[in-house]
């Protein structure tokens, strides 16, 4: 049961990872195979909500790292995987040939798989750990089109 929850983080944030460092080899590929790991993770989303899996690994000596699929979460899991899944599939067509589309899908992959993790850690450190990371890659994401003046600029805006 916890091979399933490790499955629903682990697919996006995986794929993810693997896309965005593929640079522009991957562009002709990453839309596809960014549409299709999250379905796949919708799919997982779908089973993890009916199932309510939870699952525990060391994360620092004396230090857990557990996450858990309850009520709340059960929603939001369905929730980030159906935005998700929309979104990428927006971007399909959205995205021009000139763009580095695999860092995008990427990127969008692990934001979701760390939004996955946020919603279903039982353990702070797991949770600031994704937060962390869905901080940066909405940073990143924010300014994706920086050749664009506006884009680049709101990336780097403190508030």
């Amino acid at each position: 049961m916890s091979a399933l929850l490790w499955l629903l983080v682990g697919l996006p944030l995986g794929a993810g990872a693997l896309l965005a460092v593929a640079g522009s080899r991957g562009n002709r590929s990453a839309p596809a195979a960014g549409v299709a790991v999250a379905v796949a993770t919708l799919g997982a989303a779908v089973a993890a909500a009916v199932a309510r899996p939870s699952a525990s690994a060391p994360l620092f000596a004396g230090v857990r790292a557990g996450l858990a699929v309850d009520g709340l979460s059960a929603v939001m899991v369905l929730v980030v995987a159906a935005v998700t899944a929309a979104v990428l599939t927006f971007a399909v067509g959205e995205s021009g040939r000139d763009e580095n589309r695999s860092r995008f899908f990427g990127l969008m992959l692990v934001f979701a798989g760390a939004m996955l993790v946020t919603v279903t850690a039982t353990t702070l450190p797991l949770l600031l750990m994704a937060w962390e990371i869905m901080g940066a890659t909405s940073w990143a994401l924010i300014g994706y089109r920086w050749r664009q003046y506006g884009r680049g600029r709101a990336a780097g805006r403190g508030w």
